[in-house]
């Protein structure tokens, strides 16, 4: 090995090492700040000169071309390492005048239910661009883990919980009674035209509730109704206070994607299961409701960049198999087969 070899060899494990630290503090940066660091001015001259040594490596060191698996660990990291910069913001505006794509790097959209948008914000600086096609929310749903949960509290500070199922009942010591869920409500509606109010669970709507009847010593039977979206409903004078409370399974916006005035795409899109399309991932991000109704807000992510670092991890994978386990197979199947002759001779 001679002196330019070695420079490049210990180069590019400074290289590395350097690599794992960037990342171990990048991990204490947030998501945000981390993607505004990995994508600064000095780390994007780190990102080359890595891609340079790795290139100098497969071109100084002969026996990388000789090592298929050697060399495929090598191909695919410099493919990882240029899907990634081609996908940064800088990439974006490198490949806008170069080739003139102008794509949208990141930002995201909010969408009312049953409306159509295509403006994208940029969350770092509120500017705004438009998809060159319009996304569609039809509706937007959440589930729950079920059953729900009854929390309750008294006055002094003791406190219960009950899993929300009609017939669940909890005794709550003497002189505060007992409690017991009688009624479960996904949209609770209550009409008070007729001589008593008569409450009912109707469809289409979101209004979870408990009916739950209290019986205390030395009073008539009680009938609460707690609302999951009005925590500690009911009279101040009450010695319980209640909240009713469900956890959150999954957020799913059912999207369309609509290009001139015609559907083109549509999906169910949940946490982690994106839907893609004209060169944009978008991902389930918030959601929220206001006076004008309930809407979503959609992270959209550029694409630019991704089959290279997919292929560059295909070929990583393929080349770390390859070197540790794939020369053993090989090996064993060779031995395998030149001592079949062997054998065969050895029976006859």
């Amino acid at each position: 090995m001679n002196r330019f070899q070695r420079g490049v060899l210990w180069a590019a494990l400074i290289a590395v090492i350097l690599l794992a630290l960037l990342s171990i503090y990048g991990a204490f940066l947030g998501a945000d700040g981390a993607q505004a660091f990995f994508n600064s001015l000095p780390l994007a001259i780190y990102w080359f000169a890595l891609i340079a040594l790795l290139i100098a490596g497969i071109v100084v060191f002969r026996r990388l071309l000789r090592v298929p698996s050697l060399l495929l660990m090598h191909l695919g990291s410099v493919l990882v390492l240029l899907g990634a910069l081609w996908g940064s913001n800088g990439g974006h505006a490198v490949t806008k005048q170069l080739f003139g794509i102008d794509k949208i790097p990141q930002g995201q959209i909010g969408i009312l239910e049953q409306t159509q948008e295509n403006r994208v914000v940029f969350a770092d600086t509120n500017s705004v661009r438009e998809l060159p096609f319009f996304v569609r929310l039809k509706s937007f749903r959440m589930e729950f883990y079920r059953p729900g949960s009854l929390l309750i509290q008294s006055h002094t500070g003791q406190h219960w919980r009950l899993p929300a199922e009609v017939g669940r009942t909890v005794s709550l010591g003497e002189g505060l009674g007992t409690v017991t869920i009688q009624r479960v409500f996904e949209n609770f509606k209550i009409d008070v035209q007729g001589d008593e109010p008569v409450a009912s669970d109707e469809p289409g709507g979101s209004n979870p509730a408990l009916e739950v009847a209290v019986e205390r010593p030395g009073a008539a039977p009680g009938r609460r109704y707690v609302f999951e979206r009005i925590p500690g409903h009911g009279s101040p004078n009450e010695p319980l206070s209640m909240n009713y409370s469900r956890m959150v399974r999954d957020y799913i916006s059912e999207i369309e994607i609509v290009k001139d005035g015609q559907v083109v795409a549509a999906k169910d899109i949940e946490v982690n299961h994106p839907l893609h399309y004209g060169g944009y991932h978008f991902y389930q991000h918030s959601y929220g409701e206001d006076t004008l109704g309930p809407y979503t807000v959609l992270m959209v992510v550029s694409d630019s960049g991704l089959n290279l670092v997919y292929g560059g991890y295909m070929m990583l994978v393929a080349g770390v198999f390859g070197h540790f386990w794939g020369r053993r197979i090989l090996a064993a199947v060779q031995n395998r087969r030149m001592m079949a002759p062997q054998v065969v001779g050895y029976n006859e």
